[in-house]
């Protein structure tokens, strides 16, 4: 037990979730395998070649090395492209074997100058090849999200090998010992090999991607054909070559100066053994503990322009030590090349590869072939080049290579900003839609602004009122329009005093359409009511209309709001077990979560959060990602955390903890049924509200929230006050008795109800309709606003409930009895309770295709077209259900008639 827990704590401190961490396990032992061969054909290359004048055979093996990897870069992506990623992996690490061997074979019988040289340029072969093996298997199994999380941890896997392996250089006395090393590596490169196939096994290794739209800002057609249309690829190659360049001048600055330093060739390899193993070691720890922190804290931009930027202060301290002593530079020189090599693995190289991520897959493999294959050997030839040139012109002095270097990691710092701004376009176009097109409204219909025309208060008004009746809708908002500022001053006293909540919203959306600042204001007005309808409604309508800055601090204030009540109920769900309830609440925080996107459209470019509100809310992990990674770039870390929280499948538990620290410790002491009933329906919906008031327990104190439940317009709402007044008089009938005393008008209430009290409650109802196949997979939340068109029929045994040919508006559900399906004398179909028919009648009006007969005494329920569609316009999620079981049923008959 105590070992789970222990296991538990050490992949939350990483990150690891608990259903990552077989894969994390696989891909860090992969690494650790590959880290170890790698860095053991590095150390003897280093031997043979430090040995014999560096300062020219050095630039030679860079450049040696540079054509080869891009010969090996191009081979690679050819067979990557024709054989698939999982089955190049496999022959990537046999072609490593087999090299590994040939080097072997060199050491043994080759000790000149040139073996020296096609070792190290087989080592940069090997460490290529390795590399886009093991990165191109992490770009298709992980998103962006989890890249950012940890690719830093899978990547510190070759960190404790390669301090084994600088550890093991010391042990080196003489070349035949260097045998061994290249047997230890081969045998690591076979485990690796076994690793993958496990890997494989129990992971889907393949590039593809959902098809995206094209890209609207895309390369030069010329560059087209080396980068693809993607600016970020572009920019990445570019800023990857010039980091390769300094990389490899600071590589070999700090070996020439261990050589002429210490001139004894077992004290040089003791040396730089030592400051390989340190460097490992601290670029391990800074994996680990601080890179995925630090990115998840500064973001992407700032953690990968730091590298480059303390690089560059690095090499300007380089002035003040041109006189100094051997020692003093020679440790001057071991600093830099320790920053490097911390910041590369454990920073740079994890943010680069993020980059890669929002690519298709496809384009992600074939970018980071680019960049390692091509860019960085390209790189490491410029450094070649130019450090060969201080060889043949010594007087030229160091002063040039620090210039030339200096100069590289400006042009890096200017792509690598670049690079920034074209991965969010790339993470924007991931979540864009496949199809673009213009989402403005429709523009209204010309004002009526002529002088010849008069419009009085009163018809005005009667328009407003015509919303209301389904049959004068339509025409009264095309008139309500036409008018347009005529009729703001009308629209606007609606919105301010009238308590029908369905004319508010179809007021507030008139008064979106019109795009006038008074109009603006008065929805932001609404927008700032505790009514969380009216807000939903407000803000749906403010979509239409430009943000000004000013009111800023008005939606970041409701931002807040929300988030607190986000709070609230996720300290209300981890307390309950409930099933029925745990399912409204989350469906409350739904509801929550589309006005919390809905107040970022005011805050934030609009058509970027929606863009990413349908992402997060996509079926496709990589989509989702991709959103989460948006939203993570554009809002403050702040919101995005408590964003994120919301969003994320994680133990409602958790999540309430990490707001709490997120917005200070939660310490309300009402229970959440009390919050609830105090709040009612301008919080929350009434399937919530009635369970709340059946969960409640109310006092003398608290028992007059129950007022205004007992006469609500809904009735699922008053039939459970009710219930609770009736339990308050059994459990507290003193307090049963003030309340009555203190409101003489319940009495006569409680009269009526129990005389108008219907034979099937509406708790009942949502029940019937949850249980039909049409709407089951529908929330209860929802389904409670269809409750009041439910007309409840009965018909007796024989009555024919409609005939073949009627006109067909409307849907029934059976609740007791059987009806029969029939053409003509030929029986179809019996249905009985719980199942419905006439579907296609809700949405569209036609003949029907067969006539229904009562067969037994029947109960049933009606829903008819016209007043569903109103239900429709408020609650999408109704007709998406139909529309999902009516393509079922579609499919099933397709499937019989073949």
């Amino acid at each position: 037990m105590n070992r789970i827990t222990l296991l538990a704590r050490w992949q939350q401190l990483l990150g690891i979730r608990p259903e990552e961490g077989r894969t994390v396990g696989l891909f860090f032992l992969h690494n650790f395998l590959l880290g170890i061969g790698t860095i053991l054909v590095y150390v003897s290359a280093n031997v043979i070649l430090l040995e014999n004048n560096p300062e020219r055979n050095l630039p030679v093996a860079y450049g040696a090395a540079a054509l080869l990897m891009i010969l090996a870069g191009k081979v690679y992506a050819h067979y990557e492209h024709h054989l698939g990623l999982q089955r190049v992996a496999v022959r990537v690490l046999l072609a490593v074997v087999a090299l590994t061997g040939v080097l072997g074979v060199l050491v043994a019988v080759g000790h000149s100058v040139l073996a020296a040289v096609v070792i190290m340029a087989g080592y940069r072969v090997i460490y290529l090849l390795t590399n886009l093996e093991f990165w191109g298997l992490s770009a298709v199994v992980f998103d962006v999200r989890q890249g950012r999380r940890l690719f830093s941890v899978i990547s510190s896997g070759d960190m404790p090998a390669k301090a084994l392996g600088a550890v093991l250089a010391l042990l080196i006395h003489h070349h035949t010992e260097l045998l061994w090393l290249l047997l230890t590596a081969f045998g690591a490169y076979m485990g690796a090999l076994l690793v993958l196939q496990i890997t494989g096994r129990s992971h889907l290794v393949e590039a593809r991607s959902a098809a995206r739209a094209r890209r609207t800002a895309a390369v030069a057609a010329p560059l087209q054909r080396w980068f693809g249309s993607s600016r970020l690829v572009l920019t990445m190659c570019l800023s990857m070559l010039a980091v390769a360049a300094v990389t490899t001048g600071i590589e070999y600055s700090f070996f020439v100066h261990v050589k002429h330093r210490f001139h004894d060739q077992a004290l040089v390899m003791r040396y730089v053994s030592g400051v390989l193993a340190l460097a490992y070691l601290l670029a391990l720890v800074v994996k680990l503990v601080l890179t995925g922190p630090v990115l998840s804290r500064l973001g992407v931009r700032a953690v990968l322009l730091a590298p480059p930027a303390v690089l560059l202060v690095g090499l300007g301290l380089f002035g003040g030590l041109r006189t100094a002593g051997p020692d003093a530079l020679v440790l001057y020189f071991c600093g830099l090349f320790l920053t490097l090599e911390i910041l590369r693995r454990a920073v740079f190289d994890p943010v680069f590869l993020v980059l890669f991520q929002p690519l298709p897959a496809e384009e992600r493999l074939q970018a980071h072939t680019l960049a390692k294959g091509l860019s960085e050997p390209l790189g490491m030839a410029l450094a070649g080049g130019l450090l060969f040139v201080l060889h043949v012109w010594p007087a030229l002095g160091q002063s040039f290579t620090f210039a030339w270097m200096g100069l590289l990691l400006l042009v890096a710092l200017f792509y690598l900003h670049r690079t920034y701004g074209h991965y969010l376009a790339e993470l924007q176009h991931a979540v864009s839609r496949r199809f673009g097109f213009a989402e403005e409204e429709p523009t209204p219909a010309p004002y009526a602004t002529g002088t010849d025309v008069v419009i009085s208060p009163a018809e005005i008004q009667a328009q407003i009122t015509a919303l209301t009746d389904k049959a004068t809708r339509a025409s009264a908002t095309d008139a309500l329009l036409a008018l347009g500022e005529h009729a703001l001053p009308a629209l606007l006293d609606t919105l301010r005093t009238s308590p029908d909540e369905t004319l508010i919203r179809r007021v507030a959306l008139l008064c979106g359409h019109l795009r006038r600042p008074a109009s603006r204001q008065a929805l932001v007005a609404l927008a700032r009511q505790p009514n969380l309808f009216r807000r939903e409604a407000a803000l749906r309508a403010l979509r239409n209309t430009a943000a000004a800055p000013s009111e800023a601090p008005v939606f970041q204030g409701l931002l807040q709001e929300e988030m607190r009540l986000a709070q609230q109920l996720l300290h209300g769900l981890a307390a309950t077990h409930d099933k029925a309830v745990r399912a409204s609440l989350d469906y409350e925080l739904a509801r929550l979560q589309q006005r919390v996107f809905g107040l970022l459209q005011q805050l934030y470019p609009p058509h970027l959060i929606a863009d990413a509100q349908r992402g997060v809310a996509h079926a496709t992990r990589e989509r989702q990602a991709n959103a989460l990674e948006v939203l993570d770039n554009l809002i403050p870390r702040p919101v995005y955390q408590g964003l994120q929280t919301l969003l994320e499948l994680a133990p409602v538990a958790d999540k309430a903890r990490r707001l709490d620290g997120l917005l200070g410790g939660f310490s309300d002491p009402e229970p959440m049924p009390a919050t609830i009933a105090r709040r009612g329906e301008a919080a929350f919906t009434d399937w919530t509200i009635s369970l709340a008031l059946h969960h409640w327990q109310p006092e003398p104190a608290t028992a007059a929230l129950l007022l205004p439940h007992l006469e609500s317009q809904s009735q699922l709402i008053r039939e459970s006050a009710w219930q609770v007044l009736d339990r308050l008089q059994q459990m507290l009938p003193s307090a049963h008795a003030q309340l009555l005393s203190a409101h003489p008008a319940l009495s006569h209430s409680l009269m009526s109800h129990s005389v108008t009290d219907s034979r099937i409650s509406a708790a009942e109802r949502v029940a019937v309709l949850q249980g039909t196949a049409l709407f089951a997979a529908t929330p209860a939340n929802v389904l409670s606003s269809i409750v009041p068109i439910m007309k409840e029929i009965a018909f007796p045994a024989g009555h024919q409930i409609f005939a073949k040919g009627d006109l067909g508006t409307s849907l029934f559900i059976v609740h007791e009895g059987e009806v029969g399906i029939f053409t003509g004398s030929q029986q179809l179909a019996t249905f009985r309770k719980g199942d419905f028919f006439g579907e296609l009648a809700l949405l569209d009006a036609e003949p029907r295709s067969a006539s229904a007969v009562a067969q037994t005494a029947v109960v049933a329920f009606r829903l008819d077209q016209e007043d569903f569609y109103d239900v429709m316009e408020e609650r999408g999620e109704v007709l998406r259900n139909i529309l999902r079981v009516l393509c079922q049923r579609l499919r099933r008959q397709n499937e019989m008639v073949k």
